[in-house]
C-alpha cells in the first residue's frame, strides 16, 4: 500500500497533496452526514464508519509517506506505525465497507446475508492479525536500515485478501443488482472497481499507494451517492409535509369552527341584546374577530404569527365569558410573542382546557392562564387551567378527547421543530408546556 524508497520526489509530493486533501474531504464528509443523519439514522452510522476508516487511512499514508527514508528515533517509529496503522485500516476499509453497502442490500430486499457478511469480517479481521503478527515477526514487509519500507515474500497475501473481500462484495452486488436504485449501484461499483483496478496496476507499478487513492475515489462517489439520495428523500418529505398541511388545515377549520359554537354565541348576543346593547355588540365584534382569524390561517402554508393566533384565542375568550357570565376568568401574561407557531395550536389546547377542563367542574368556573417566554433560545408557552384534570400517562396514544393533544404535538414536531409536554392530576387541573426554538 505504502511507497518504495524508489519512488520520484515529485510523485511523492503528488501523493502527499491527494491524500491530504482526501482526509480533509473525509473530515467534511462526515460533519454533513452527521448533521443530515436524521433521514436514516443507521445509513448514515455505516457510511460515517467507511469514511472515517478511509480518512484515518489516508493521514497515515501521508505520515508513512511523509517520515520515510528520515533519520532519527522519532521518525524511525513514526514510518512503523504509521504503515501499521494503513494496512489495518485497508482491512477496517473493507470491514466497514462491507457493514454499510450489507445494510443497503438489506433494507431493499428484505432478506439476511449474515452468513456472507460473517466470511467478509473473517477476511478482514484475518488481515488486521496477519499485520499485527507481522509487526512481532516480519513476513509481509519490513523496512530497512534507511528506514524505507520494503515488500517481503508473504506480501501476496495482502492483496489476495484484499482482492477476495473486493470480490465477495462484487458477487452479492450481481445477485441483487436489480433490488437496487441507480445511485445505490453507483455507489457500490465505485467503492469496487476503483480498488480492484488499483491493486491490479500497484502489482506492475511498484512505489505509489495506488490502493489508497482509489479508495479516496470511491469514497468520494460514495458520498456523493449518498447526498443525492438524502436530496431526494428531503424533497419527498416535504411534498409528503405539504399535502399533510393542506389537508390538515382543512380538517383543523372544520373541527375548530364548530357549527353549535357559532349557534350559540348568536342565540346568547341576540337575547343579550334586551339587557346589555353595548356588550351585546362587543360579543358580536369578538365572534367575528375569532372567525376572521380561524379563517384566514386556512390559506397559511407555513406557521402563523403568534399574535395573530393569541388575538384569534382572545376572541375566541371573550366570547366564552359573555356567554358564561364570566364564569371562566383568563389570565394573559405574554412577555414573548415574536415567533411564529402552526395555526390553530394554542388554539385547541385554550379551547380544550374551557371545553372539557373548566366548564366540567360544579360549578362550572374556573381560572385559565396564558403565560409566554424566551428562555435560552427557547420560546415557552404555558397553558394552565384549574378545570377537573385527567390522567395524564400515555396521553397522546390515547383517542377521544386527547386526538386534539396529539395532534397538536405532531403538527409542532413537524412544522416548527418544537415539543409540547403535559401535566394533568385529576380533581386539580392541567398545564401544558410548548417549547419551540428559535429561528
Amino acid at each position: 500500500m505504502t511507497g518504495s524508497a524508489g519512488a520520484p520526489e515529485l510523485s511523492r509530493i503528488i501523493q502527499l497533496v491527494i491524500e491530504g486533501w482526501g482526509a480533509f474531504f473525509c473530515i467534511v464528509a462526515v460533519i454533513v452526514i452527521w448533521q443530515t443523519r436524521w433521514a436514516d439514522a443507521k445509513k448514515a452510522r455505516g457510511l460515517i464508519q467507511f469514511i472515517v476508516a478511509d480518512g484515518l487511512l489516508l493521514i497515515s499514508d501521508v505520515f508513512a509517506i511523509g517520515f520515510r527514508g528520515h533519520a532519527g528515533t522519532g521518525a524511525f517509529y513514526i514510518v512503523r506505525i504509521a504503515n501499521l496503522l494503513v494496512f489495518v485500516m485497508g482491512y477496517l476499509v473493507i470491514i466497514s465497507g462491507v457493514y454499510y453497502f450489507s445494510g443497503l442490500i438489506e433494507e431493499r430486499v428484505k432478506v439476511s446475508i449474515r452468513n456472507w457478511k460473517s466470511i467478509e469480517y473473517g477476511i478482514g479481521f484475518l488481515g488486521v492479525a496477519m499485520i499485527l503478527l507481522n509487526s512481532v515477526f516480519p513476513f509481509l514487509y519490513d523496512f530497512d536500515v534507511n528506514n524505507r519500507y520494503y515488500r517481503l515474500p508473504g506480501n501476496w497475501l495482502i492483496s489476495f485478501t484484499y482482492i477476495m473481500g473486493v470480490l465477495l462484495i462484487l458477487a452479492l452486488l450481481l445477485n441483487f443488482f436489480r433490488d437496487l436504485t441507480k445511485l445505490e449501484r453507483f455507489a457500490i461499483l465505485s467503492a469496487l472497481i476503483f480498488p480492484m483496478f488499483s491493486l491490479v496496476l500497484q502489482v506492475f507499478h511498484y512505489g505509489a499507494s495506488l490502493v489508497n487513492i482509489a479508495t479516496c475515489i470511491a469514497v468520494i462517489f460514495t458520498f456523493v451517492s449518498h447526498m443525492m439520495d438524502y436530496t431526494a428523500v428531503v424533497a419527498e418529505r416535504e411534498r409528503e409535509r405539504e399535502k399533510w398541511i393542506s389537508d390538515e388545515n382543512i380538517r383543523l377549520l372544520y373541527n375548530q369552527i364548530k357549527p353549535h359554537f357559532i349557534y350559540n354565541a348568536l342565540t346568547g348576543i341576540y337575547y343579550g341584546l334586551d339587557e346589555d346593547v353595548s356588550r351585546s355588540k362587543k360579543a358580536l365584534k369578538d365572534l367575528s374577530g375569532y372567525l376572521r382569524g380561524s379563517l384566514d390561517v386556512l390559506d397559511e402554508r407555513e406557521c402563523v404569527d403568534f399574535k395573530k393566533e393569541l388575538a384569534t384565542v382572545q376572541s375566541y375568550l371573550e366570547v366564552e365569558a359573555f356567554r358564561f357570565e364570566d364564569q371562566v376568568q383568563v389570565e394573559l401574561d405574554a412577555e414573548d410573542t415574536d415567533f411564529r407557531i402552526p395555526a390553530f395550536c394554542l388554539q385547541t389546547l385554550v379551547e380544550n382546557a374551557v371545553r372539557h377542563g373548566i366548564r366540567q367542574k360544579d360549578p362550572p368556573e374556573g381560572h385559565i392562564r396564558i403565560r409566554t417566554r424566551l428562555i435560552d433560545g427557547v420560546h415557552q408557552i404555558e397553558i394552565l387551567d384549574d378545570g377537573i384534570g385527567f390522567d395524564d400517562e400515555n396521553v397522546f396514544e390515547k383517542e377521544g378527547v386527547h386526538i386534539g393533544l396529539r395532534n397538536t404535538k405532531e403538527r409542532l414536531e413537524l412544522m416548527c421543530d418544537g415539543s409540547m409536554e403535559v401535566e394533568s392530576i385529576p380533581g386539580k387541573g392541567t398545564r401544558i408546556c410548548i417549547r419551540i426554538p428559535e429561528e
